[in-house]
């Protein structure tokens, strides 16, 4: 064992239990849902948690589980125990995953207003009526009666997880959803006993503990999952929740999981790369001073590898640290911990696209694997003849092709013209916040190379000559895409018109007053760069779309656009430039807003950030000569890291 890590792998014992947890690493729900499950546990979502018990983390929390199949869920797939017939399912989960040694709980959840009615079916229900900003569903005040059913449903969902075989059961009261709800004065405006005073506010967790005790006995943990701030005005603070967690300790908690926000504050929640690793940690640390020593505390968010746990056991008086997404993204994160082998770990980029939220499959931007894991593990066990491959192109989908063709045992070639690997990973790094994630990803990359023994040729361009000298058995074309320039508006060839790609390269610069034509993610991370770099500059957003950074999730959106509050920034949407015209040194852009015409003038710079399309010439003119080219990635089609990857992935585990 790497001895770094000796406050992560100490084990814990529960003084009230006969209950030993192996180590400090707690793996959280992730809203791991399979399409058409109808919540049931299926053979994928086992899968899924054997490559993860593998690595033997201390405890395993399952899914956010419905109480219900009305009101409580959140989508039709979200896993449950809201009635006997779940039991089975859950029962192979948790024998498998006590196969390993691993503790698990199961979280209990009821959605609340923070959910889409028309998907999940049923009607939606809250603490007093007030429908949520961001999910929009109309809802009602629950009856005092309805809480009474609420409490029971809680409690046999509780006694169905320990028919199940769970070590204990967490009750979701976090994130805005029900139970969290009526503790929070921002959705709890109640006058009778579950409204009003905090004590008050605590009464539906607090019973659903008692009834939950009183129905599963002592063995079983209950603990409980609560946000340490609301991060929302009108909300509980972190002064509230120690309050909070003092009570429900009173009152039977056991084990306390802090986590943050609600859907109007949800980059505080799912902490997309925008937002400070580790930045809701001090809210754990100060329920932790509140509740005592004697009742374990697990802190959470943002914690994106193995190095920040073991710092945050050894630097604070947490018991335990949650690791999400890194398991996510690695399933193997703690045993190669344990072997020292740290450099092949795959990291997380906190993209915030994981997950399996409905409609789509579960999924990970840097691990193809997911949700395929015996697939995928089948696929590269079977080896046939080595192949000679010649992989053109060091980017995101490059790269991924070299690893698992070479995994798979194939001599590879990588070449790139340029002097390093990384392709459009370059154009990400430049941003503070992303450029530590994206050098981990790298360096992951340069590791994996030298590993597998791959043959790289950097600063080589590719060409006929070359790769008939080299003669592949098949060429990965992965060349990347080059800027999209609309043909829909005039003057893009105008002198100053500039490139978001080329800004970030540093090849060219831009003026004090900017015109950034696309909304994407990408025009809008080129404005928060180019503010960085002048603060005093002033810059328009033009989007033909409703809404910027439709391309991106809510809880990332909400991150980005928090940095241009005090910046001189508009955001024109439902709007289409049509005409970029040159007048003397400035420029005049014409448009079309709402159908209606106009133009805006007074410019010094105009950026382009419309996306991209194929950069694959090259692998044309060699597709016209040899019969064994693919390509993957942009070079295929426009997408982004999770398309580049996945392609290259699904395509090498099949060689």
């Amino acid at each position: 064992m790497d001895n770094n890590f000796k406050n992560v792998f100490t084990p814990y014992k529960f003084k009230s239990k006969q209950i030993e947890i192996a180590n400090r690493i707690v793996m959280p729900p992730m809203a791991i849902y399979i399409p058409g499950s109808k919540g049931y546990v299926e053979q994928r979502l086992i899968d899924y948690y054997e490559e993860r018990a593998k690595s033997q983390p201390g405890m395993i929390i399952i899914n956010a589980t419905s109480i219900n199949l009305t009101s409580a869920r959140s989508h039709p797939n979200q896993t449950s125990l809201a009635d006997d017939s779940f039991i089975d399912g859950m029962k192979k989960l948790v024998d498998m995953i006590h196969s390993y040694g691993v503790k698990t709980s199961v979280q209990l959840y009821h959605s609340g207003r923070q959910r889409y009615g028309m998907i999940a079916g049923g009607e939606t229900m809250s603490p007093s009526g007030i429908s949520d900003p961001v999910r929009k569903d109309p809802t009602r005040e629950m009856k005092v009666e309805e809480i009474k059913i609420l409490i029971q449903q809680f409690t046999d969902a509780a006694v169905r997880a320990k028919k199940a075989g769970f070590d204990g059961i967490e009750l979701h009261c976090g994130h805005g959803y029900l139970l969290s709800g009526f503790l929070s004065p921002y959705q709890n405006r109640r006058t009778d006993e579950y409204g009003g005073s905090l004590f008050n506010r605590t009464r539906l967790v607090r019973e659903i503990i008692a009834s939950c005790r009183k129905a599963i006995g002592p063995e079983m943990l209950i603990g409980v999952r609560m946000n340490g701030s609301d991060y929302i005005n009108g909300g509980n603070t972190l002064e509230d929740t120690k309050q909070i967690a003092k009570i429900l300790v009173e009152h039977g908690a056991e084990i306390i999981h802090v986590t943050a926000g609600m859907a109007p504050s949800g980059h505080f929640t799912f902490l997309p790369a925008d937002m400070p690793a580790g930045c809701n940690i001090y809210l754990a640390e100060g329920i932790k001073e509140a509740v005592g020593e004697d009742i374990p505390v697990i802190g959470a968010g943002a914690v994106e590898d193995i190095f920040q746990a073991e710092k945050i056991l050894s630097e604070t008086n947490l018991d335990f640290v949650a690791i999400g997404r890194p398991m996510f993204a690695d399933p193997e994160l703690l045993i190669k911990a344990r072997e020292g082998r740290v450099k092949e770990i795959r990291p997380c980029l906190r993209c915030s696209k994981s997950a399996g939220v409905w409609p789509e499959d579960m999924r990970c931007t840097v691990n193809a694997a997911v949700g395929i894991e015996k697939e995928f593990a089948k696929n590269l066990t079977e080896i046939g003849p080595s192949k000679k491959l010649l992989v053109i192109g060091a980017g995101p989908a490059g790269l991924e092709a070299a690893r698992v063709a070479a995994m798979k045992g194939h001599n590879v070639t990588l070449m790139d013209e340029r002097e390093e690997i990384g392709g459009k990973m370059h154009l990400v790094r430049v941003r503070p916040d992303k450029q530590k994630l994206i050098d981990r990803w790298m360096k992951y990359y340069e590791n994996e190379i030298e590993r597998l023994n791959i043959s790289l040729r950097l600063g080589e361009k590719a060409n006929i000559e070359k790769v008939e000298e080299i003669s592949p058995d098949l060429i990965i074309i992965a060349t990347g895409g080059k800027p999209l320039v609309p043909r829909s508006i005039k003057g893009t060839d105008c002198e100053g018109v500039l490139f978001a790609e080329d800004i970030i390269a540093g090849k060219v610069h831009a003026g004090k007053n900017i015109a950034i034509i696309g909304g994407s993610s990408l025009g809008v991370e080129i404005a928060d760069y180019l503010f960085d770099e002048d603060e005093n500059r002033k810059i328009v957003v033009f989007e033909m779309m409703h809404d910027v950074l439709l391309d991106i999730s809510h809880d990332a959106h909400l991150s980005l656009m928090d940095r241009f509050i005090k910046r001189d920034v508009k955001f024109l949407t439902s709007t289409e430039v049509f005409d970029i015209r040159k007048e003397g040194k400035g420029f005049n852009l014409k448009i079309k807003r709402y159908n209606q015409l106009d133009e805006i003038n007074g410019f010094d710079t105009v950026v382009l950030a419309c996306g991209v399309v194929p950069e694959n010439s090259l692998g044309v003119e060699l597709a016209e000569k040899f019969d064994n080219v693919i390509f993957v990635g942009d070079s295929q089609a426009p997408g982004d890291f999770r398309k580049a990857i996945h392609d290259s992935a699904k395509i090498c585990m099949k060689l």
